[in-house]
């Protein structure tokens, strides 16, 4: 056991020994301007000049429009609307009492005497 504790004392004798070793003083003296130094400048982007080139004109025949003949029809204006028809036997039967051209107010003169 004074083996172990012999051997420790040296270890530390040693550690301690070894920290005085490196014990010592710096002197620096220094002019505090720097030494020439070369940077490259930053990068520096340049657009292009923009350029428009219009495209070549596509010259196409005209189109051809194709369509179905026109078809012409009466005008249907329903069950109820057959003006023409009415009016037709109207002059059939009652309008044939005043003559051809209607004369109304010319018979029986309703009160005039001219």
């Amino acid at each position: 056991m004074k083996r172990i504790a012999i051997i420790g004392a040296l270890g530390g004798a040693l550690l301690a020994i070894s920290g005085t070793a490196q014990a010592h003083v710096n002197v620096d003296i220094g002019i505090g301007v720097p030494g020439f130094v070369y940077a490259e400048p930053a990068p520096v982007y340049v657009a292009p000049q923009p350029v428009y080139v219009a495209p070549q004109p596509v010259y196409v025949p005209r189109p051809v429009v194709v369509a179905p003949a026109p078809v012409y029809a009466p005008y249907w204006r329903g069950r109820d609307d057959d003006d023409d028809q009415g009016e037709r036997r109207w002059r059939r039967r009652g309008y044939r009492e005043h003559g051809e051209h209607g004369e109304h107010g010319q018979h029986g003169q309703h009160g005039h005497n001219d």
